[in-house]
C-alpha cells in the first residue's frame, strides 16, 4: 500500500481494523500506541506507514519525529477523534502503524551460543508480550511461537513486548519445522515442567538452548515433552503449585543470562 496516497480519514479506518488478526496478517501492519513504542519502532528502523498526534500532544516530548523521512504522513487531529481511534485506556496522544519485520526459522539462532524462547499455545496476548520482552532483554537470538499461540502483532501483546518485536525475531512455526533446525544447529530443546527432576538453577545453560515454555493452564504439549531432550523445573515453596507462564520464562531465561555472563 502506498501511504503517500493516503488521506488520514483512511489511515484512522485502517487503524481500527488492525485490532483483527486477518487484517495485520494482509496488510501487514502493526498498531503502536504511545511514545515508547512509536520511538521503539524508529530507533530500530521499522518502516513506519504513518503518525497521528492529538491536538493536546506536545511535539517537544518525541524530538525524533523531526527526523521522519518525508514519505511518511505525520497528522495533527482533534482530541475526540484521537480518543475515538486509540485502543489504550489512557492514550498519550501518539499512535503509528509500522510493518512488522520478516524473519525465517534461521534467524532466531543469533545469539552465541543459542537461547533460544519456543512458545506453546500461550494463549493470552499480555503473557506473549511480556515473554519476549524478557526473551530480548535475556539476550536471547529469537522466539519461535508454536501453533495455537498467541499472535505476537496482536495489539495487547504489542504493548507488554514493550517494543521488543522490533528487537527480537520472533517467528511462527511447527514442531515439525523446528526440531530438525535444532538437530542441524545441535542446540538442545529444554521443556519447562513443573513435574521436571532437574531444576533449572543447577542446570547447564551454558549449551545452546531452545527453552519450551507451555501453556497457562495445560503446560507444555505431550508432543514437545517427548521432543524434549532434557525438563527443568523452578523449585518453588510448600503449598505453590505454579507461576505465571511469563513469570516462569523469565526465571529460567535471566538464570541462563547469569549463568552465560560468568
Amino acid at each position: 500500500m502506498n501511504s503517500g496516497s493516503r488521506t488520514v480519514r483512511s489511515f484512522l479506518r485502517l487503524y481500527r481494523s488492525l485490532d483483527r488478526r486477518k487484517v495485520r496478517e494482509e496488510t501487514g501492519l502493526l498498531p503502536l500506541e504511545g511514545i515508547r513504542l512509536v520511538r521503539e519502532a524508529y530507533l530500530c528502523g521499522a518502516c513506519l506507514e504513518a503518525v497521528v498526534l492529538s491536538d493536546s500532544f506536545s511535539p517537544q516530548e518525541t524530538p525524533f519525529l523531526a527526523e521522519l523521512p518525508p514519505k511518511v504522513p505525520l497528522w495533527r487531529i482533534e482530541e475526540d477523534i484521537f480518543l475515538r481511534t486509540a485502543k489504550t485506556e489512557t492514550p498519550q496522544g501518539i499512535l503509528a502503524a509500522a510493518r512488522r519485520p520478516s524473519y525465517t526459522l534461521a534467524d532466531v539462532f543469533t545469539s552465541e551460543p543459542a537461547l533460544v524462547l519456543v512458545v506453546d499455545r500461550v494463549q493470552d496476548p499480555g503473557n506473549l508480550g511480556t515473554m519476549l520482552r524478557s526473551a530480548a532483554a535475556a539476550g536471547a537470538g529469537g522466539a519461535v511461537l508454536l501453533p495455537g499461540t498467541a499472535d505476537a502483532g496482536n495489539p495487547k501483546a504489542g504493548r507488554a513486548a514493550m517494543g521488543a518485536i522490533f528487537r527480537l525475531p520472533v517467528v511462527e512455526a511447527s514442531l515439525p519445522e523446528l526440531l530438525p533446525e535444532l538437530r542441524r544447529r545441535n542446540v538442545q530443546l529444554v521443556a519447562a515442567a513443573a513435574n521436571a527432576k532437574d531444576s533449572c538453577h543447577s542446570f547447564d545453560w551454558r549449551r545452546p538452548s531452545a527453552i519450551a515454555i507451555g501453556n497457562e493452564g495445560a503446560g507444555l504439549s505431550a508432543e514437545v515433552l517427548a521432543a524434549a531432550n532434557r525438563q527443568v523445573a523452578i523449585p518453588l515453596a510448600a503449598g505453590v503449585e505454579s507461576l505465571n507462564a511469563a513469570v516462569a520464562m523469565s526465571v529460567i531465561f535471566f538464570e541462563a543470562a547469569r549463568q552465560r555472563s560468568c
